[in-house]
């Protein structure tokens, strides 16, 4: 089922199975600023990562000496258990609770809540992980909106460059055909602010930079003035990526990393991880704002 909030400029959707944003449209131009999950090339809009981002080494992890194999970018990620507990104009919040199915792929006890909330041009979305035990939890935690473009007709996909917060010297690492991550690392962007989008840059799949100095990322375009601009201060990650024959880019702020090809199949070293003490709630936010 479909959710929906407004405002007089924008109506957004949300599915309730696996709380994915599925639409950002303006009511002004009609343009859809989300892509719309085409099964052809790939079939999500914007999956919820938790507690991992991308993929296990081997599939599989320990956690206090027993393995788990916990799926692919986690448990939030299409799961029909995920419930609408709150519903406003302009807010929606959605909540993922641990069962007895969970701890089989994941062995702690946890309430995770993501919450969007539509302001004048912004959408802010807002992660709350409770940890519901008596030893510290961890976890990653991630976004992964997927934006169309081009925005208009007579446009191209390379009309369109990210444009970063502040010029970077960016390198981003080898990601392997496995999903792993290798230990090398590759120069990206070169005392600059801006990164050209083309199908090409993604036939190796996603560019992870781990060293931005930015926590602020536009979609732009050469031939028109409107812009989606991304904050995500809350993670210390950023991913881009699509697939080479998608007109789409997708920009993903992570609080955690994919396995590398190095690790050691421990949860406890897994880079990037989170540690959360018994009790108490992790907060992360990101803020979507489209400028027309």
């Amino acid at each position: 089922m479909k959710y929906h909030i407004e405002n007089e400029l924008f109506s957004v959707a949300v599915q309730e199975k696996g709380a994915e944003l599925c639409s950002i449209k303006s009511k002004s131009t009609n343009i859809e600023y989300i892509w719309q999950a085409n099964p052809d090339i790939w079939g999500s809009s914007a999956p919820v990562l938790f507690p991992i981002i991308g993929n296990l080494k081997e599939g599989k992890t320990k956690i206090d000496k027993e393995s788990y194999k916990i799926p692919r970018h986690g448990l939030v990620r299409n799961n029909s258990k995920v419930k609408l507990i709150n519903k406003t104009k302009t807010r929606l919040s959605f909540l993922l609770s641990s069962d007895e199915e969970s701890i089989e792929l994941y062995p702690y006890k946890f309430d995770f809540k993501i919450s969007f909330f539509l302001f004048e041009n912004k959408l802010q979305i807002f992660h709350e992980i409770v940890n519901l035990n008596r030893e510290p939890m961890l976890f990653s935690v991630g976004a992964h909106p997927a934006f169309n473009i081009p925005w208009k007709k007579g446009e191209n996909y390379d009309d369109y460059y990210l444009e970063f917060e502040y010029e970077e010297e960016a390198t981003v690492f080898d990601l392997k055909p496995s999903g792993l991550l290798g230990e090398k690392e590759k120069p990206l962007i070169k005392k600059a602010k801006q990164l050209p989008l083309a199908h090409e840059l993604f036939e190796d799949d996603a560019k992870i930079f781990t060293e931005l100095k930015s926590t602020d990322v536009k979609i732009k375009s050469k031939t028109n003035k409107a812009s989606i601009s991304i904050n995500y201060d809350d993670f210390p990650f950023l991913a881009v990526w699509a697939k080479p024959n998608g007109d789409f880019v997708c920009i993903e702020p992570w609080n955690g990393l994919p396995d590398f090809e190095s690790a050691d199949g421990h949860f406890k070293n897994k880079a990037g991880n989170i540690k959360l003490t018994p009790g108490n709630t992790h907060y992360a936010s990101y803020t979507i704002q489209v400028n027309e």
